[in-house]
């Protein structure tokens, strides 16, 4: 069967439903002429469904419908050369590059100042900074308050390198390492000095587009926000919005 067709199927097959299981899956393809489908034949099924956006994970074994279109906006050309280089020269470090008024526009705000973000495992930050710093001046190593007021200010886009906490989840795009939507839902609460507009009303509407119109995996968002202290904040927020970290039907 064409993976063309496959997708058309798929979709109708399972976009009535909330959640939908591997074994579920398996029951489709045996429906449809492979009744004895293996484990890691179905396992990279799954892998190719999700990689084309036909569906994504909404929890651990569980999965859905649809994709994730917020993250589009953090795809800018313009970036690609930067990316090229730290790709070229570090090739074995996890990094994701990402602009700071992307997010924003997702809040419906404009930035006062943006910021590149350069975000690596923690050991590689001072390889990336020195690899940058080679490139451009407007480069600095997890500023704090003062610092990004003092000097980071006078540049239009600076960049800024900062660790990734262990298992903060990234998102492949389009051959691009992006922050996952459910990072985005965390480090603006963990990490406030680097998303001053993100606050407030605007952080909920952001928060509350990702919801409605991105599927968001539950459990790594739970996970996350639990990694980084901000477990009880979320679901308060979360709670003023009507949504929930559970899954629908989930006890």
């Amino acid at each position: 069967m064409p993976d063309t067709l496959n997708d058309e199927l798929i979709r109708a097959a399972f976009e009535a439903h909330s959640s939908f299981t591997a074994e579920d899956l398996r029951i489709f393809f045996a429906e449809h002429g492979e009744p004895h489908l293996n484990t890691n034949t179905l396992i990279s099924r799954i892998y190719l469904l999700k990689k084309r956006g036909v569906i994504a994970s909404c929890g651990r074994g569980s999965y859905t419908i649809g994709a994730r279109p917020a993250l589009q906006q953090f795809l800018l050309d313009e970036d690609e050369p930067f990316i090229n280089i730290i790709a070229d020269k570090l090739p074995h470090i996890r990094f994701a590059v990402w602009e700071y008024s992307a997010a924003a526009k997702l809040a419906n705000v404009q930035v006062a100042q943006n910021f590149l973000f350069a975000e690596a495992d923690k050991e590689a930050c001072e390889s990336v900074f020195g690899l940058v710093r080679q490139l451009r001046r407007d480069v600095f190593l997890d500023p704090d308050e003062l610092v990004l007021a003092r000097y980071a200010s006078m540049y239009e886009r600076p960049v800024i390198i900062k660790p990734l906490i262990s298992e903060a989840p990234l998102e492949l795009m389009k051959g691009r390492t992006l922050p996952s939507l459910e990072k985005l839902c965390v480090d603006p609460l963990s990490e406030p000095r680097y998303f001053p507009e993100l606050k407030g009303q605007a952080y909920r509407t952001m928060v509350k587009s990702f919801f409605a119109e991105n599927v968001i995996n539950r459990n790594t968002l739970r996970r996350y926000a639990a990694r980084r202290g901000m477990l009880p904040r979320l679901e308060e927020i979360l709670h003023s919005l009507n949504l929930s970290l559970r899954l629908p039907g989930e006890a």
